[in-house]
């Protein structure tokens, strides 16, 4: 897989609409993307191994308030021992203050707000060039009726 949307959700029973969403609306890129949910409490290098068997070459993190520390540790291992995988981080943990978060700081993009159609042209960038200058992007809105449901 080229992209790769994970999170660590609370517990087995739940699932991340967002990244659902995400998915939905990834065009021309959806069959080259992949969802792959974790839950918290998992052992960071598992999550770790079972990411990097998926050879991406961009991993989107969905970030809460009940995730960010572990996902933090889990983008900074990342960096570690596979420095060459773009690292775009979104969710309602991350778009505000984000230069006060060090996850932000370790993460090559961030996605503030909607991603539904900023997600898609980030990834087109990183795969296809000119990759993205700025680090923060903000999110568009896009009316319902042009979004695909999951």
């Amino acid at each position: 897989m080229t992209i790769v949307l994970t999170t660590l959700n609370a517990r087995y029973a739940h699932a991340s609409l967002g990244l659902r969403y995400l998915l939905a609306n990834m065009g021309e890129l959806q069959d080259q993307t992949i969802l792959k949910e974790f839950v918290i409490g998992t052992r960071t290098t598992d999550i770790v191994e079972k990411l990097l068997a998926l050879e991406p070459a961009i991993i989107g993190f969905g970030v809460y308030i009940w995730n960010v520390d572990e996902t933090a540790k889990i983008i900074a291992l990342l960096k570690r021992v596979a420095p060459h995988i773009s690292i775009v981080i979104g969710g309602p943990e991350v778009s505000y203050e984000p230069e006060q978060q060090s996850i932000v700081a370790m993460a090559d993009y961030l996605i503030t707000g909607w991603g539904e159609t900023t997600f898609p042209k980030i990834c087109h960038s990183i795969l296809h060039g000119p990759k993205p200058i700025m680090k923060i992007h903000p999110g568009n809105q896009a009316p319902l009726e042009q979004l695909t449901l999951p």
